[in-house]
């Protein structure tokens, strides 16, 4: 009976082997618990089957409530649609560039493209944060904090994370905003996990097996631990070794690949693949990663597939070993130790349910212990959520009032301070200096370079030397021309609150510049999203967007949204191979071939996040307009801070500041709807599908004669 039900099993595929069918207990009491109406955070190990409780959840509610389940990246987005859509559920997809049936009961989105429908509420009932841990990421955390801290109380929330070591603390953040929550822990492993001193299998090895992890490789699976997930630092490093393995271990029965396989794949690619090796990193495409690479994994087909340190938490398989080769990785041009949450989310891929009794970590001199892998405690990120806070300001909120509203409902013990908390209890007027926030007088009256004439007889002096000079939020925005001096929003505040991320403050600045033409603006734009990957090697921070952005904010510094007066993903070179592509009709292969460091897979995104910050342009609120000349003359009282913000025109010649500004931004909206009715409709494109030959299990096991792997019989 066991062995009929196993070729049933084989039958359908190896993926199935994996596909849970009747709940565990802590899954059961999770699906109870959102059944009931309570919020719920799922704390268990990667690969426990988190995700089956919204499944299940939503099958048994029959899709009752319209929901939004949100991943970290694109690409999980993209298979998660994919596998829900092949399930045979009324799925859609929301991903900034990509929109799909938003209409549908369940949604798979990326956050950050669907947190103002969040916070709105509208139609949504449910929200599920899968890898709720990127709360404490510098660049993304605010997003997710932001989200959770305005989601109207209606919508139900459930958490996922198995990389959080204090989700009690989680639950009493949601508990404090007045939500009913309910903490399910759940610490076993489906798949145990054991750890092998890699370096001891290399005895009685070929000579000609010379590459340090390939020997290692190569002992793995002649002691029959393959397939191995290999984890590398730098994508250069992991097509170095995929190549390295390809070249040295024993050659195995090769795989054959179809022709729709091979022209995803590409030359280079489909030669590993033949040979059972792959890499994956950020700059493949969708079609080699989801389209092959994955499939042939998960089915079993490949012996080593070496992904990047940074990629971690994009994998979305597992093999029964994992092998991690460095102890840290290298990003935004500075060496980064692997933290032991990283660590164990990628030992976390080791053993797959259903098939592997035991998953393996493979340890040598030369690599992190498993010991180090724990998760780690959730803190809040630096950043504040900009966004939700200047939208609060454009409804027109006084500042004293957002600050208090606000100030107790982020992740932290201690409510967070905006610099207003004492000023604000004073009328405007009553200080001399016109300060209005709390670091504004605490830096003044400390000023030793050009110290103010009014602090030394002023009767409020020793008040002010009582508060602390450190940054706030409030004096920030004003420093950054945001905030006028009463603290109200400018026109360049509300520009950059139309934007999820730092971009904003680009656009801002370059419209100020009346001279910047907003034809080569708009293509500009794409540099926000560039980093280093098109330089090439031209300095980083080149270009008229950068330059201008520098000038107006005089090389401030704000975490997560300026580095020397730049948004911090800026990178030159972007721009050219964007305009190149949309208005020379360049092909991609051109493109590639004027960026040395780049995948293609990196050009696909950066036109995804070109295209979706044209989307937000183009979805935009025009600017608010001056009335009688209110905010234009608040914005020039002089505020340090102010002076970049009022560029571009002179009193008595010509329109206002704000109203040249209001105009520009209308017509750079413009530019981006017609650029968005040029560019070509965005859809997941059709993907190869394994052959029956691809399906059948393959054993990795080298032999001590001809090292040579054997395919299984077929099931019968």
């Amino acid at each position: 009976m066991a062995e009929l039900l196993l070729g049933r099993v084989n039958a359908r595929g190896l993926d199935s082997l994996q596909r849970l069918v009747l709940p565990d207990g802590w899954q059961a009491q999770g699906i109870t618990a959102l059944k009931a109406g309570r919020d719920v955070i799922l704390d268990a190990p990667t690969g426990a089957g988190k995700t089956f409780v919204f499944e299940k959840f939503a099958e048994a509610t029959s899709f009752a409530k319209a929901a939004i389940y949100t991943v970290p990246t694109r690409a999980l987005a993209n298979d998660k649609y994919a596998e829900w859509k092949a399930r045979g559920w009324k799925v859609g997809i929301v991903t900034g560039d990509l929109t799909i049936a938003p209409e549908s009961p369940v949604v798979v989105a990326t956050l950050e493209a669907v947190q103002t429908q969040l916070r709105e509420g509208g139609r949504w009932g449910f929200l599920a944060v899968d890898e709720y841990q990127w709360l404490s990421d510098p660049h993304r955390g605010n997003h997710y904090e932001g989200v959770l801290a305005a989601l109207p109380r209606q919508v139900q929330l459930l958490l996922l994370s198995g990389s959080v070591a204090n989700p009690n603390d989680v639950a009493t953040w949601l508990r404090r905003l007045g939500r009913t929550v309910e903490l399910i822990r759940h610490r076993e492993r489906p798949v145990p996990l054991e750890e092998i001193e890699v370096d001891d299998l290399t005895r009685g090895l070929p000579a000609e097996i010379q590459g340090f992890w390939t020997r290692r490789l190569a002992g793995a699976l002649r002691e029959g631990l393959g397939p191995v997930l290999v984890f590398a630092p730098q994508r250069q490093e992991a097509e170095r070794l995929a190549r390295q393995f390809a070249r040295e271990l024993p050659p195995p029965d090769p795989l054959a690949l179809t022709p729709e396989q091979e022209q995803a794949l590409g030359p280079m690619l489909t030669k590993l693949v033949r040979v059972r090796v792959a890499f994956h990193h950020s700059g493949l495409t969708y079609a080699q990663r989801a389209g092959v690479i994955e499939p042939l994994a998960k089915a079993g087909q490949l012996r080593a597939v070496v992904a990047t340190l940074g990629l971690s938490a994009g994998i979305n398989f597992s093999l029964r070993s994992v092998m991690v080769t460095a102890t840290h990785y290298r990003h935004d041009n500075l060496e980064h130790e692997i933290e032991p949450s990283e660590l164990l989310q990628m030992i976390g891929r080791a053993g797959r349910r259903g098939l592997d009794e035991i998953g393996y970590v493979l340890t040598s001199k030369n690599s992190p212990r498993m010991s180090r892998a724990h998760a780690e405690k959730l803190k809040r990120a630096a950043p504040l959520p900009w966004a939700v806070l200047l939208r609060e300001f454009r409804a027109g909120r006084p500042a004293a009032e957002i600050a208090a509203g606000a100030a107790g409902r982020f992740f932290t013990e201690e409510p967070v301070v905006f610099g207003t908390e004492e000023t604000a209890a004073f009328p405007g007027g009553t200080f001399p200096c016109g300060q209005r926030t709390d670091t504004g007088r605490a830096r003044l009256v400390r000023r030793e370079r050009n110290p103010s004439a009014l602090c030394p007889g002023c009767r409020w002096r020793a008040d002010c030397f009582a508060l602390a000079p450190a940054p706030t939020l409030f004096w920030q925005w004003q420093r950054l021309g945001m905030l006028d001096r009463e603290l109200r929003l400018t026109a360049r505040g509300e520009i950059v609150g139309a934007f999820a991320g730092p971009e904003g403050l680009a656009v801002a600045a370059a419209l100020e510049d009346r001279r910047y033409p907003l034809d080569d603006l708009v293509f500009d734009l794409a540099n926000l999203f560039a980093t280093d990957r098109f330089s090439g090697t031209n300095p980083r921070w080149l270009g008229r967007l950068a330059s201008v952005c520098e000038r107006t904010y005089r090389r401030s510094e704000a975490e997560g949204f300026l580095v020397r007066g730049v948004p911090p993903n800026y990178g030159s070179g972007a721009a050219e191979i964007v305009r190149g592509l949309v208005e020379q009709g360049a092909t991609a292969r051109e493109a590639m071939a004027e960026a040395e460091q780049a995948g293609r897979g990196d050009l696909d995104r950066l036109l995804i996040e070109w295209r979706s910050l044209l989307k937000q342009l183009a979805a935009a609120e025009p600017l608010a307009t001056p009335e009688n000349g209110e905010r234009s003359e608040a914005r020039g009282g002089g505020n340090p801070g102010r002076r970049g913000a009022s560029r571009g025109g002179r009193a008595g010649t010509g329109p206002a500041p704000e109203s040249v500004l209001a105009a520009r931004w209308e017509a750079l909206r413009t530019r981006a709807q017609r650029l968005l009715v040029r560019l070509p409709r965005m859809n997941l494109p059709e993907l190869p599908v394994l052959t029956q030959e691809q399906r059948r299990p393959v054993s990795h096991r080298l032999g001590q004669s001809g090292f040579r792997p054997h395919l299984a019989p077929p099931l019968r």
